[in-house]
């Protein structure tokens, strides 16, 4: 009887709460334009975009008449699509077209990292 008493009390006294976390989230959309301080950072790979970034999917643009015109481009669609970085710069040729071909597109995966 005594042992019992000992290990109740031993129990009584170890006994620990935690409390779940409970996750708030907004349910008003975070676009941020260029014009309002928005820049678009540029990772070269997904795993070198930092923790807790939350990936919008893939933001494409049509080629303009210069690259740099085009990159600008890209990252002012990447912040109008609610995010500031994006990954995996490619660019895309029209189905069917040659190696030689021009690109006729600029895509890379949009993330809003935190």
């Amino acid at each position: 009887m005594r042992h019992a008493l000992v290990v109740g009390l031993l129990l009584l006294g170890c006994r620990t709460e935690i409390a779940p976390v409970v996750k708030q989230t907004s349910t008003a959309p975070r676009v941020r334009l260029v014009d309002q301080g928005c820049e678009a950072t540029d990772y070269p790979t997904g795993t070198d975009v930092p923790a807790g970034a939350k990936n919008i999917g893939w933001v494409k643009v049509d080629r303009k008449e210069t690259d740099d015109a085009t990159f600008a481009a890209l990252r002012e669609a990447v912040c109008a699509a609610g995010g500031n970085a994006f990954s995996q710069m490619r660019w895309i040729r029209a189905p069917g077209a040659s190696v030689a071909d021009p690109p006729i597109e600029l895509e890379a995966n949009g993330w809003l990292v935190p």
